[in-house]
């Protein structure tokens, strides 16, 4: 028998009919999926430079601002409302930052924020977060807007920080949580500019970290291709830099305008670092030309392009146009008082006029500049190299010398952060080594337990499975062990190395020497600086390219000479079919060849004198012969294997194990047509697209 409704019955199916209605209600999530698509549509516009976006963004102002007059006039307005007119706003401020005219975002940007710290009587001064997640969006677009006028223009680099970090922290509590990796790439250029190279380094692994994490598409991963690629430049690591420009290479079709403009500067400038000025050159024009094409010839990457393009110039000999391009861009960075393109600026008229000998424009440049904070050392470094010219041709070696040390305190550096990277790598790979070991042994537990439907099967897989995660855990724990071991021995190694390869107390020597000395000697001893520095940055690599050994040789031939007297006579002979810029070889393998020919055939030998390195192709090998006309190979000490000979022995057994074509090394003493000794020669042969 059916029981008669009561009241609480009946009240109880009108909530749930309510709540039914609500439910199915397509208001509030479609209202917030449509406006986010909105948001999204414009600044996909933006960013793709779409020339009427600047209409539909003041349409939408003004409706919504019309929207707000008749609600307000009605009593009806919400914060909701007031929000959506200022995300529209911000739409603008990101038009007009990416317009000739920059500086109309400024204000917009500064009303968003105040917005923000006026809402719920002041909750962001009083929490340092906002209340709802649409303002923590809204607050964190705003900041990194200020952070990137700042980062342009050089100018405070601490604020530019603080902004970046505060906007990626809001970002992780608002609702479009998509935008963190950019915010990371954003704050590691940062780090950049202020020289903290490992600090880049972990918030571009975190940018890397959060696209995968989220889901997002992998053409996100582009930008944060190009900022590790600049990290490995900044290390001139320059085997690593063209790996991820080459990555980056293979989307530029996908990026927005000013992305593709930011690529090509970098690879220009990969270029210009590794002192390939005619692809530099090449590449910075592909520059002014899509920015030309693309309608951004008055923007700041037009600058940036030209006053790069007047060093490349400048380092091709080519002044009058190097000048020309510093006249195009040298008032829009005076303009906004970037201090920093300015000293850069100023960089280049100190080589130019070193370069044609005009001293007193050199001093006036000088005495012209206010620096009033620190500049990047990689600016600072190219100044150095120019500044050199000057004192060399002024007499002044003792202000050259200390140029020199300024360098080497750099490259030290350099050095330092490399050991941090490498170690940081280590670690980093097998920490995503463990994690996919965690997720695999899970997954197996997982469907062990779903398999087993008997409850003492089930125990006892379970006991199995833990018994076998407690051995694995503790293989685990072992292997990080021993592997944090190996990371401290190569800490250690690296330290050592350091510590031997940077003989500061030569060079206190050498600069005592210097100042004693007359202006010849004074010449020498530059020369004997120079070619310690070198051998100290040679040594630290694993390979080199041919060039390089060859241009370090004839610097250590420079420097030996005076000890072989007037009768030495020196040449090398290159086939015409051998690129010595795209052959690689072991670091150093060159340097010790010579060496021994000169230690052990020519030193002491009456006399003339003759050492000869011949450089030919024979199918796909390069081959390298160093030749004297000393007294000959000596089989016996040959036996021992001195240093020189170990290391290369060694290096080829190594290097072969891991290549399927050989390098191949022999000695053997030259002979006349009586059987008569008349001297040694070494070969190398290096085959092509070898891995060391």
């Amino acid at each position: 028998m059916m029981k008669k409704p009561t009241l609480t019955t009946f009240l109880i199916c009108v909530i749930v009919a309510i709540q039914t209605a609500i439910s199915c209600s397509p208001t509030a999530d479609n209202e917030a999926k449509l406006r986010r698509e909105r948001l999204r549509q414009f600044d996909d516009s933006i960013t793709s430079l779409v020339p009427s976006v600047l209409d539909s963004i003041n349409s939408a102002i003004t409706q919504t601002q019309q929207t707000l007059a008749r609600k307000q006039a009605d009593n009806t307005i919400t914060s909701s409302d007031s929000l959506s007119l200022q995300e529209y706003r911000m739409c603008l401020a990101r038009y007009y930052w990416l317009s000739d005219h920059p500086e109309k975002a400024d204000t917009i940007v500064q009303d968003i924020v105040n917005f923000v710290r006026r809402q719920d009587g002041g909750y962001y001064d009083k929490h340092k977060v906002c209340s709802t997640e649409r303002l923590n969006a809204l607050m964190a677009n705003a900041l990194q807007l200020q952070a990137a006028r700042n980062h342009n223009f050089h100018r405070e680099p601490k604020q530019t920080l603080d902004m970046y970090t505060e906007s990626y922290r809001l970002l992780l509590q608002s609702d479009v949580k998509e935008a963190l990796p950019k915010a990371c790439a954003n704050l590691a250029d940062a780090y950049i500019q202020v020289n903290d190279i490992p600090g880049a380094a972990k918030w571009y692994r975190r940018a890397l970290f959060l696209v995968d994490s989220l889901g997002l598409p992998e053409k996100e991963n582009i930008t944060l291709y190009m900022g590790l690629a600049q990290i490995y430049l900044s290390l001139h690591d320059f085997h690593s830099a063209q790996i991820y420009y080459n990555e980056t290479e293979r989307y530029f079709r996908l990026m927005s305008p000013q992305m593709q403009a930011y690529h090509i500067n970098n690879l220009g400038n990969f270029y210009y670092y590794t002192k390939d000025y005619a692809k530099a050159l090449a590449t910075f024009k592909r520059m002014e030309r899509l920015l030309i094409d693309r309608g951004m010839a008055n923007k700041f990457d037009m600058y940036l392009c030209r006053v790069n393009l007047a060093d490349v110039y400048f380092n091709l000999g080519r002044l009058a146009e190097a000048r020309h391009c510093l006249q195009l861009s040298e008032p829009y960075f005076r303009k906004n008082g970037d201090a920093t393109a300015l000293y850069y600026c100023n960089t280049i008229h100190i080589g130019i006029a070193a370069r044609e000998g005009n001293a007193a424009e050199v001093e006036r440049v000088l005495r012209s500049e206010h620096l009033t904070h620190e500049m990047p050392y990689a600016m600072v470094n190219i100044r150095n190299q120019y500044l050199r010219r000057y004192y060399e041709q002024k007499g002044n070696y003792r202000q050259a010398y200390a140029n020199l040390q300024a360098n080497i305190s750099y490259d030290d550096s350099l050095e330092h952060n490399r050991s941090n990277m490498r170690s940081a790598e280590i670690m980093a790979r097998f920490t995503a080594d463990t994690l996919q070991l965690h997720h695999d042994l899970a997954l197996e537990h997982k469907n062990a337990m779903i398999q087993t439907a008997n409850m003492k099967t089930t125990a006892a897989v379970s006991v199995a499975v833990v018994l076998l995660l407690l051995l694995v855990m503790w293989m685990m724990y072992i292997r990080k062990k021993q592997l944090q071991n190996q990371v401290n021995i190569m800490n250690l190694k690296l330290n050592n190395v350091r510590n031997r390869i940077s003989p500061h107390f030569m060079f206190n020597v050498l600069n005592n020497k210097i100042l004693k000395s007359g202006k010849e000697e004074a010449s020498e001893l530059m020369e004997l600086a120079r070619l310690i520095r070198t051998n100290l940055d040679m040594s630290s690599q694993p390979f080199m390219y041919l060039n390089r050994e060859l241009e370090f040789v004839e610097q250590y031939i420079k420097v030996e000479r005076y000890l072989l007297g007037d009768d030495f006579y020196f040449c090398i002979n290159t086939s015409p079919d051998v690129d010595t810029a795209k052959v690689s070889i072991p670091a150093m393998f060159l340097q010790i060849l010579t060496e021994n020919a000169i230690v052990h055939g020519l030193k002491g030998l009456e006399g003339h004198k003759e050492l000869h390195i011949n450089i030919s192709r024979q199918q796909d090998v390069t081959i390298i012969r160093v030749s004297d006309n000393g007294p000959g190979f000596d089989a016996r000490r040959a036996l021992k294997k001195g240093t020189g000979l170990g290391i290369i022995s060694q290096t080829i057994a190594v290097t072969n194990e891991h290549n399927k074509h050989k390098m191949r090394f022999e000695i053997k003493n030259r002979e006349d047509d009586k059987g008569n000794v008349v001297g040694c020669e070494a070969t190398l042969k290096v085959p092509d697209n070898i891995k060391f």
